[in-house]
């Protein structure tokens, strides 16, 4: 099966590469993440994932341009100048701006599937026991039936900690927290 792989960050993106080789898929990887905050925190995982595409020769595509406003136009914020948003948005539950989150990440990707021919398309975010597994194949289901593609499901879950251990093992950038700002700043409480 031809499949676009959804790439939250290198991390993540280490087992289901070798998962996909090992099943025979034909795969890429798809990096869009405008969710990821702050740019230097954006730049820091895009150069890792490429570090490690590069080593394992993974065709990707990538989405570079640091595009934030396009994540905080989900929760009404037009105006990025100068504010740390967090209380603006704070309205909004986790767990919808989870699945809002989730629902633009992954919309994108089916998207580019239907552009480039591929037959399917999944996410690296199956890996991670800190989302929401069953919301995160929920949409993807839905956006498949929408756009007359698959959708792969796969639970990666019980191989996190062996994905780690690769992306330590090569040298990758490890973050610290999931990637957009709320989840910045509740490690950054969780610290206190």
């Amino acid at each position: 099966m031809k499949i676009l792989l959804h790439i939250c960050c290198g991390n993540c993106a280490a087992y289901p590469f070798k998962l996909l080789q090992e099943e025979r898929h034909d795969y890429s990887g798809f990096w869009f993440n405008p969710n990821i905050h702050p740019y230097e925190e954006y730049s820091l995982r895009l150069d890792s994932l490429k570090e490690l595409a590069g080593r394992w020769f993974v065709k990707m595509h990538y989405t570079e341009d640091y595009d934030p406003a396009e994540y905080f136009k989900m929760f009404g914020i037009d105006d990025l100048s100068g504010v740390d948003h967090v209380e603006e948005a704070n309205n909004v539950e986790r767990a919808e701006r989870c699945k809002m989150c989730y629902k633009l990440r992954l919309e994108k990707t089916a998207e580019k599937v239907c552009q480039n021919g591929f037959d399917a398309f999944s996410t690296t975010l199956l890996i991670s026991p800190y989302q929401d597994f069953e919301e995160i194949a929920a949409t993807g289901k839905e956006l498949a039936e929408k756009y007359n593609i698959l959708f792969y499901v796969k639970d990666f879950r019980p191989h996190f900690r062996k994905s780690q251990a690769m992306a330590k093992e090569l040298g990758l950038y490890r973050q610290k927290y999931c990637g957009c700002i709320f989840s910045r700043e509740e490690r950054r409480m969780a610290l206190r």
